[in-house]
């Protein structure tokens, strides 16, 4: 009966199953059994399976009985069973064993490719440095769930040196391998993974593009202060050198969107300094409507940026917006700063109907001033 626990209806029946399994694996005599009982659990799905491996990761409590616990946990990485390889795969990276980083490299050449990717995870947990060589070799694994369990758990690791190895993924037949990829370089913290990402803005799926973007935006908002400058301006050069196809639309979805508040800040940075002709009048569109926006700090940013887009159209569409009195009298109070700036050809700080306009060279430097006036 318990075998066929996926067939209990009843939740509580459920769960004194669950428990009744897990006891099993881990008293019962017989190896069989206690397989089987693995097993079982992870057929049931990743609850049941992580109730064991919670159970067995908190073996122990003395520091004798942890050095027990994880040598125990050792020794079924190579027992004949794949399910006891697999639990002790899962339990060593929840415990956190480092001691057992040599045990988990071997366990990536299992041939259960369960244990495999079990054993990726594992490492992703330790990030210890050992682990990044024989990760990067998985990522031409036969199997796919374990291709995309190292390119996680390199990620996880992130280190230079660990999310190098990710970069030429981004080029890999499956669309699951390069999302993790492009994913995860966004943490990368320097100019390293830009023309990458930047080339991964023409994948041919979509999903892959808006994190590749997302990625870009991660490299502009966490970037250390020396590095800023640096990532800065090679992300505007790549961005401008690129297909507007694949950049504007983007950052147009992405300063649309109110539940990324930093990304938004950034994609309309990033929309003042890299539009061309084409996208002009949407970008517009864009920034004026921001004008307005309750989040007072990107409604700013979005006045202070706009005269980057100087012309005769922003001109008209700035006069339109006031004499139709569109928006609130904040918003009609920058759109008319706009103006006087894009008119009067000045630049610096301009003090009109009450409002600073600031040039911004960052989507931080707004906000920096004005809270040190505060």
């Amino acid at each position: 009966m318990l075998g066929n626990i996926a067939e209990i209806s009843n939740p509580n029946e459920r769960r004194q199953a669950v428990k009744a399994l897990v006891s099993a694996v881990k008293s019962d005599e017989d190896d069989s059994v206690r397989a089987a009982a693995t097993d079982a659990l992870y057929q049931r799905g990743e609850d049941a399976f992580d109730y064991l491996v919670a159970e067995l990761a908190e073996m122990g409590g003395s520091e004798a009985t942890e050095r027990t616990a994880t040598t125990l946990l050792t020794e079924w990485l190579s027992a004949d069973h794949l399910e006891f390889r697999m639990v002790a795969a899962t339990a060593l990276g929840e415990r956190g064993a480092t001691a057992a980083v040599p045990d988990l490299v071997r366990a990536l050449t299992d041939p259960a490719p369960r244990v495999r990717t079990r054993a990726a995870q594992a490492c992703g947990r330790l990030s210890d440095p050992r682990v990044v060589p024989p990760l990067s070799e998985r990522l031409s694994d036969g199997r796919q769930q374990v291709r995309e369990a190292a390119a996680n758990a390199l990620g996880a690791i992130g280190t230079d040196r660990a999310l190098a190895e990710l970069v030429p993924v981004t080029q890999a037949d499956e669309e699951g391998l390069r999302l993790i990829a492009v994913d995860e370089l966004g943490q990368f913290g320097s100019v390293k993974p830009v023309v990458v990402l930047v080339d991964a803005l023409d994948d041919d799926s979509t999903t892959v593009q808006r994190a590749a973007m997302l990625s870009l935006l991660e490299l502009l908002t966490t970037a250390s202060t020396e590095e800023l400058e640096l990532i800065r301006g090679t992300v505007v050069d790549e961005l401008a050198r690129a297909d507007v196809q694949a950049t504007v639309p983007a950052l147009l979805d992405i300063a649309a969107d109110g539940t990324r508040r930093r990304y938004r800040q950034t994609a309309i940075w990033l929309l003042s300094r890299i539009t061309g002709d084409r996208y002009r009048s949407e970008v517009i569109d864009c920034l004026l409507s921001t004008l307005d926006k309750p989040d007072e700090e990107t409604a700013q940013l979005a006045e202070a940026v706009l005269p980057e887009l100087r012309s005769p159209e922003l001109e008209k569409r700035l006069r339109v917006y006031l004499s139709r009195e569109r928006g609130s009298e904040e918003a009609r109070s920058r759109a008319q700063a706009v103006l006087d700036e894009i008119c009067d050809g000045s630049s610096g700080e301009l003090v009109t109907t009450g409002v600073d306009y600031t040039y911004v060279d960052s989507p931080a430097d707004y906000t920096n001033q004005h809270s040190s006036r505060d």
